[in-house]
């Protein structure tokens, strides 16, 4: 299916399955080139749904993901 029909979620949720771990920079990165502004908001609300997990700074620091920005997981399902 093309990207044509889905929205702007079902795109977002594919690019974070695709990149597994990524940080707050990325995804507002990802927000600004897919003009989807509120990428950042959606991605806090999945993590209280349980969609995604934010990484402590133990598990950044294990996982070696540098910088001091939000870093995030896609729980696969």
């Amino acid at each position: 299916m093309s990207n044509l029909y889905k929205t702007k979620e079902e795109c977002l949720e594919e690019w974070c399955k695709l990149k597994g771990y990524f940080s707050k920079a990325d995804l507002l990165k990802y927000g600004h080139e897919n003009f989807y502004l509120r990428a950042d908001r959606t991605i806090r609300e999945w993590v209280v749904e349980g969609k995604v997990k934010h990484l402590l700074k133990e598990e950044c620091i294990f996982r070696n993901l540098k910088g001091k920005m939000a870093w995030y997981s896609c729980l696969k399902t």
